[in-house]
């Protein structure tokens, strides 16, 4: 114990009261560099050296990289070097280390960076961290050597024990930190979305953007082609925010005229227009603190957009009729399968109204692009609508070499069409038609009730009666369109008296 108190028997008050301070400040600070510049400057002050710097240890390549260099009194432009003998004895001794005078040292008086630069006199001492050098704070003074004296050696030797503590706990709080980034990262990454499904590369990026988007409140502009699920991706939007629990309401903008329009989306007032009798709500005052999903929102008249910009700027509007401005908290998600910037150049869409809604944008992949994804659309298709139907292999990959100009809309009515048409419980290539333009229109004509009400086997039946009619009761053509044996069609055409 003795020995120790007579190790810093030159200390001063100043001294302890610098350590006192120089901790409490350390111990406040959570990030690295901003304890080594508050070390560097408050050192550089208590012993006047005209040179201070951070010299961080690469253990690996054996190697010392300046962090950090403060300078007081040096020009700017001048190239500050520094003595590697200095740094080799710190790193064999693990003690702090003065020079008095260089130029008469005979551990210094051949190292060049000493000559060249003229340096007079050095302190450095060593941060040990779970015993290796972490680096070395090094002072050197080229004209004041006042300070650099016994007790500053000392000063500095007690002081670098304590520095390194300090550091060994903001590199192990940063060590944690990252591993916290990574755990979560891990945790976060983004979770399936039930509603869309796939798990090709363009999806998982596509789930990504999502999830991160879903916890914030700014607008979100969608692209994509018709029928890849741009809606989905609204709706998945509004589910993972926090507003999930209110309502989501969408609007189909296009071919719907102004007047009408503005009614449905700000309301009215009684007596705005003919025919209205009573107060309307608006669809922002229906969503209040929900989600107003926009479809197709390049076809929005220009006169009502200076509107939606007004209410996406600070959530006011008129409901149609009336001065009164209300107000409406709704996060608006909007799609089209427009070039907006070519309708802005146009002069048929605000820009200012794009940049409102286009704070970020996701564009939904054509399933052309993720064609991977098709085995797993199918059978989720099979599953919801018909989960006794299986399909073979040839007829996937008859599916996965078709391009899809309609996405996953048209894969999934024509998996629709195919378990109606199926020769038995699996699809066979057959059995599946891609591009029969008669075959589209005889599944556009069905009745409202038909679509709705009626059983397989009724809509079966209903096909086969169009598919003769239009072919004038020619078998042999409408067994061809149908992709069914001519056998198989007499014997139905003969079940139903036909």
């Amino acid at each position: 114990m003795s020995n120790n108190i007579e190790k810093y028997d030159k200390l001063t008050e100043k001294h302890l009261a610098t350590i006192h301070r120089l901790t409490r400040q350390m111990s406040a600070m959570s990030d690295e560099e901003n304890v080594l510049d508050t070390l560097l400057n408050q050192l550089i002050d208590e012993t006047g050296a005209e040179v201070g710097a951070f010299i961080y240890y690469d253990q690996e390549q054996d190697r010392f990289i300046p962090r950090s260099i403060i300078t007081r009194g040096i020009p700017s432009n001048e190239e500050i070097n520094f003595s590697q003998t200095v740094f080799q004895q710190i790193l064999k001794t693990r003690q702090a280390i003065l020079s008095f005078d260089t130029q008469s040292d005979s551990n210094y008086q051949n190292a060049q960076s000493v000559i060249i630069n003229q340096i007079h006199s050095i302190l450095a001492f060593p941060l040990i961290i779970k015993d290796q050098v972490y680096g070395i704070l090094y002072f050197d003074s080229r004209k004041n050597r006042q300070h650099f004296n016994e007790a500053n050696r000392q000063f500095l030797s007690l002081f670098s024990a304590i520095a390194s503590l300090a550091m060994e706990q903001i590199l192990t709080r940063r060590k944690y930190e990252n591993e916290n980034i990574i755990l979560r990262n891990r945790l976060e990454q983004p979770s399936r979305i039930p509603a869309l499904i796939g798990e090709s590369p363009v999806m998982q990026k596509l789930f990504s953007i999502i999830n991160k988007v879903a916890k914030t409140d700014v607008s979100v502009l969608i692209t994509g082609e018709n029928g890849t699920g741009k809606e989905l991706v609204a709706r998945a939007i509004h589910d993972l925010s926090d507003r999930h629990d209110k309502p989501f309401i969408a609007q189909y903008i296009g071919n719907i005229p102004a007047t009408i329009l503005e009614s449905e989306l700000f309301g009215y007032k009684k007596g705005a227009f003919t025919g209205a009798t009573a107060d309307r709500i608006g669809l922002f005052e229906a969503a209040n603190g929900g989600t107003l999903f926009l479809d197709e929102i390049g076809d929005l008249p220009f006169e009502l957009q200076a509107k939606l910009l007004r209410i996406l700027q600070n959530k006011e509007f008129k409901r149609l009729g009336e001065n009164l401005i209300r107000h409406a908290d709704v996060r608006i998600v909007a799609a089209t399968n427009q070039d907006l910037t070519q309708l802005i150049k146009e002069g048929k869409f605000r820009e200012d109204l794009y940049y409102r809604l286009n704070v970020v944008r996701i564009v939904v992949p054509p399933l052309r692009d993720r064609k991977s994804d098709i085995p797993l659309l199918v059978n989720h298709f099979l599953q919801k609508d018909n989960p006794d139907m299986q399909i073979s292999n040839a007829a996937l990959k008859k599916l996965m070499d078709y391009n899809w100009p309609g996405n996953v809309r048209q894969l999934e009515n024509i998996i629709k069409r195919t378990c109606i048409m199926a020769a038995n419980s699996t699809i066979e290539p057959e059995d599946i038609q891609l591009d029969d333009l008669e075959v589209e229109a005889s599944n556009n004509l069905l009745p409202e009730k038909l679509e709705t009400e009626a059983t397989l086997e009724e809509i079966k039946n209903y096909i086969i009666k169009r598919r003769l009619e239009q072919f004038n009761g020619n078998k042999t053509r409408a067994a061809k369109s149908l992709n069914i044996s001519l056998r198989a069609l007499q014997l139905k055409a003969k079940e139903l008296g036909l």
